[in-house]
């Protein structure tokens, strides 16, 4: 019988590539949201070779793929090695549901609990892993790889390895780090664009929380308020206010918001932390909802280090659309929608549909986004009038009123 696709997965899908690994025959389904939408990629070609040939996995009782995109790795593993006890971890929620189903995709049964939102090694205990494997991002920046690597060696036991590839260009980053963590180096090879370094356990225990991502604290500027904002490494708008941003705070500065109020794509947290240091406003409780936990997580933090006393939840959800399952229609005096849209990807009715069922009669709902994207989602949105419009470089905000 032919498996059915989950919804969210079809309308994000961009094509299915055929597989091998260790003489196993494997499929997957890509997305243009995610990292490699056109095929496996090269560095994680090169990662699972010189598993199969250095690493004795069947040895291995469990192992963690985190950093798992689409899943590859961790699928591949598992597939070979059915008793493994596999854990698939991402700071993007799209890439948990995309690793979640090219599980089921090969046949395999893998407990929900074993897929999880989370930064790298987020939860993960010391001396709890046989196995960790990563093709590192190059855009975690030097602080979050020399942690991720420092932790990655405690959280191995004495046999274990640790298993990684990054792009050629920061191959003596990660030499040098894996040198400074006192592990042993057990394997190395590399091809031009690509290295991949195996190490063992450290007896150290490398401690590794959220700070590591935060690069400065600072004060910034929307129109003529200024706010104190931690920054992160690996999400823009970090060190200036962006053209979105001003556009925003052009609209914004005219109304006044209060009760309950949503974020999708909180991005640092400028657009939250601004609207509660303004007098005029009274918001009395924050939902924080992104694909990426990362957004989630500064953003709280930068609520509370600005003295927001109200409730804040996150949700790590993979699409726009996901927010309907997890609020009742007419739950939001005020919803922000800071537009991500997925290349290939028919959002722009389902973004409307969200707007329209989570803000209550009468209450507001602002869109910013690429002006190119807001003349198409504009097509779709009904019960709504317009409050204000403006256009900034590329850029457009809307304000909307539910009828």
């Amino acid at each position: 019988m032919k498996q059915k696709t989950d919804p969210l997965i079809q309308k994000l899908l961009n094509k299915q590539v055929n597989f091998q690994f260790h003489g196993m025959k494997l499929k997957f389904d890509l997305s243009m949201g995610l990292f490699s939408s056109f095929d496996i990629d090269a560095g994680t070609k090169l990662l699972l070779k010189t598993l199969a040939k250095e690493v004795p996995l069947a040895d291995c009782k469990n192992a963690l793929d985190t950093g798992c995109g689409t899943g590859v790795l961790g699928v591949c593993l598992k597939k070979k090695y059915p008793d493994l006890d596999m854990q698939f971890q991402d700071r993007d929620a799209l890439a948990i549901a995309f690793s979640s189903h090219n599980a089921h995709l090969n046949g395999l049964k893998v407990d929900p609990s074993k897929f999880s939102e989370g930064l790298l090694l987020d939860g993960i205990d010391f001396n709890s892993q046989d196995l960790i494997v990563c093709n590192i991002p190059a855009k975690a920046g030097e602080h979050v790889i020399r942690d991720f690597i420092t932790k990655a060696a405690s959280c191995i036991r004495e046999r274990g390895t640790v298993a990684v590839v990054i792009v050629d260009t920061l191959k003596d980053l990660l030499a040098e780090s894996i040198k400074d963590s006192g592990c042993p180096l057990l394997y190395t090879e590399a091809t031009r664009m690509h290295s991949v370094f195996h190490f063992g356990s450290s007896p150290s225990k490398g401690k590794i929380d959220f700070s590591r991502y935060i690069r400065k604290t600072a004060s910034f500027k929307i129109c003529d308020d200024r706010y104190k904002l931690s920054t992160v490494y690996n999400l823009p708008d970090f060190d200036q206010v962006s053209f979105w941003l001003h556009v925003s705070g052009e609209i914004l500065h005219h109304t006044s918001f209060t009760g309950r109020s949503l974020f999708w794509n909180p991005g640092q947290g400028h657009l939250p932390v601004w609207l509660h240091s303004r007098m005029s406003n009274n918001i009395k409780s924050v939902s924080l909802a992104s694909r990426d936990i990362l957004q989630n997580k500064i953003s709280f933090y930068n609520l509370k280090q600005a003295g927001f006393d109200g409730s804040i939840e996150t949700y790590e959800l993979p699409d726009e659309s996901s927010l309907c399952e997890n609020f009742d229609d007419s739950s939001f005096d005020c919803i922000f929608l800071n537009l991500n849209p997925i290349p290939k990807v028919k959002w722009h009715k389902d973004l409307a549909v969200t707007a329209a069922k989570l803000v209550k009669q009468g209450r507001f709902c602002f869109i910013m986004g690429r002006s190119s994207d807001m003349s198409l989602l504009e097509k779709h949105i009904q019960g709504f009038k317009t409050v204000m419009d403006e256009r900034f470089k590329g850029n457009r905000g809307l304000l909307l009123k539910k009828n």
